[in-house]
């Protein structure tokens, strides 16, 4: 079942190599899946128009730790309304919440859960931007 009625689907950005195991899944589902595994991939497709309606990145992005990630993610003007599903272990949720993340998912993915997770934050972020209040 689609996430939304748009006929392109929502564009979700994935980075590094948890969340890219869930591409399948999203695109079955009625996404538009873009993926990164370099950091500098996944910033210039959060920032290219038309820029992504959510953002999963896992542990590590390339080379780059995903904290780190999710922090420029919200510290860019360009970015920081995008909201961020971090992709890890369960002992990085606080901090990962702490630095800005709209959830976390713990390893190993479970289907019904990521799905759910994500169309969460799709309707969110739908209702911010009908309310003109940024998440």
């Amino acid at each position: 079942m689609p996430f939304t009625s748009d006929p392109d689907g929502a564009r979700v950005l994935l980075g590094g190599p948890a969340p890219l195991t869930a591409a399948s899944l999203l695109r079955e589902a009625g996404c538009q899946v873009l993926s990164a595994t370099a950091p500098a991939t996944l910033m210039r497709l959060a920032t290219d128009a038309p820029q992504p309606r959510l953002i999963l990145i896992g542990e590590t992005v390339g080379d780059q730790p995903g904290l780190s990630l999710l922090s420029r993610l919200q510290h860019e003007p360009l970015t920081r309304s995008i909201p961020v599903l971090y992709v890890a272990q369960e002992s990085d949720e606080e901090l990962a919440l702490a630095l800005g993340a709209a959830d976390c998912l713990t390893l190993p993915l479970r289907p019904l859960v990521l799905l759910a997770r994500v169309q969460a934050q799709l309707r969110l972020a739908a209702l911010a931007g009908l309310s003109g209040v940024l998440p």
